[in-house]
């Protein structure tokens, strides 16, 4: 029933200066509806949403398993900043105002809420076996090095191609560098890069436990499902869902690594549910009482052998008897190339890491990743007409050669 039909059932005269305020008309054009005996139509809702130019992108995304509205505003926010998009408020209310709803998702397992002391605690984990397929439709799978500080629950998300114990050192060892400081202890599960099972018994493993007693943290496994374990990186893995927005819109593993970076910046910003103020905020106290990292070079050397070497116009590193590629950025710049003993190389620039390759899984002396061998090309005028990234690969593929019989 209209509002004029209801004042008239009531027998009670409206005030027409009110209404007309509410619907956005004249109080003279109220009267008149009223004189009729006619309704108000209300026009309000047929007003332009900012969020309607990207409608056919926000059902798009609706659709994929697990995504949430969250995932889909911030990867609105990311991908058209120019809009000036309204707040997620505003984006649930045009969402439910136009029928759009998500994808059913796993139901949420409980974690009750356990507070630590600022500096005490570090939660991390693993987001495994992701999938997601880039703009050209070729799939990647990966994994996510996902760690929280229990106290101002600052995040750290880390791409990662495998999950060994090589990965999961360099990660941790990774974060400690960004967060400038080491908490009093380490705490996850049964993660397999870190114990085994034999005759029913659980085997540590030395040298990650040798790793945490060097660094001055103590390395504890969690029973799950109870507070004081790992609730909180379960909540930061969340953040990591918001990957799913970026299905088939980015490009190679870079845009992968890109998109992580982006959502990590964006959780440390926004205020926590339970805090209520940023992590960022809160990490400005906790950052004061974490441990200081000591001897960098020692921890390196005890997850592989370190060279720091300057990053020459090829773009290109020497570790195990082999040349590997950094990103264009590194050029003229020192890095730190760490040789791990499953083969992997890891570079990293002040703290961070650039670049990662596989001896397994790369062949020839000279071993580029696509997304540095197109940078390498961007620019260059013999390709200015071409696909560059296709001419990249049909160049890996002549440089994989050198390697053969």
């Amino acid at each position: 029933m209209g509002e004029l039909n209801m004042y008239r059932q009531l027998g009670v005269k409206p005030n027409f200066t009110q209404i007309g305020k509410k619907y956005g008309l004249h109080r003279q054009t109220v009267a008149k509806y009223w004189n009729q005996g006619e309704e108000i139509e209300d026009h309000r809702r047929d007003k332009e949403s900012a969020f309607d130019g990207f409608r056919d992108v926000i059902e798009q995304k609706a659709v994929i398993p697990g995504v949430t509205k969250k995932a889909i505003h911030e990867f609105l926010l990311d991908r058209y900043p120019e809009a000036g998009l309204p707040k997620y408020g505003s984006f649930t209310k045009y969402c439910r105002s136009r029928g759009i709803e998500c994808a059913d998702a796993p139901e949420p397992e409980a974690h009750p809420r356990f507070e630590t002391p600022p500096g005490r605690q570090l939660q991390f984990d693993w987001k495994e076996n992701l999938e997601l397929v880039d703009v050209n439709g070729e799939v990647f799978e990966f994994n996510v090095f996902s760690a929280v500080l229990g106290y101002s629950r600052a995040h750290r998300f880390v791409y990662s191609r495998t999950r060994t114990e090589d990965d999961l050192l360099a990660c941790l060892l990774a974060t400690f560098v960004r967060f400038g400081g080491i908490p009093e202890e380490a705490i996850t599960d049964n993660m397999s890069a870190i114990v085994t099972f034999s005759g029913g018994k659980r085997v540590k493993s030395e040298r990650a436990w040798r790793f945490a007693r060097e660094a001055g943290f103590e390395l504890k496994l969690c029973r799950r499902q109870t507070p004081q374990t790992k609730g909180k990186d379960e909540s930061a893995n969340r953040f990591v869902n918001r990957l799913k927005a970026y299905d088939h819109d980015f490009e190679g593993e870079q845009g992968i690594i890109d998109a992580i970076a982006r959502i990590e910046a964006r959780s440390n910003a926004e205020p926590n549910e339970t805090t209520g103020l940023p992590p960022a905020v809160l990490f400005m106290k906790e950052k004061e009482l974490l441990r200081p990292i000591g001897n960098l070079r020692m921890l390196q050397e005890m997850i592989g052998g370190v060279d720091d070497q300057v990053v020459p116009p090829t773009m290109l590193v020497r570790a195990a008897g082999r040349q590997w590629s950094v990103p264009r950025s590194c050029i003229g710049k020192k890095v730190n190339v760490v040789t791990m003993p499953s083969g992997q190389v890891r570079v990293t620039l002040d703290g961070e890491e650039v670049a990662v390759h596989d001896a397994a899984s790369a062949s020839g002396p000279i071993v580029y990743a696509e997304d540095h061998y197109v940078e390498a090309m961007e620019g260059k005028s013999w390709f200015a007409d071409a696909d560059i990234r296709e001419a990249a690969r049909a160049n890996l593929e002549l440089l994989d050669q050198l390697g053969g019989d």
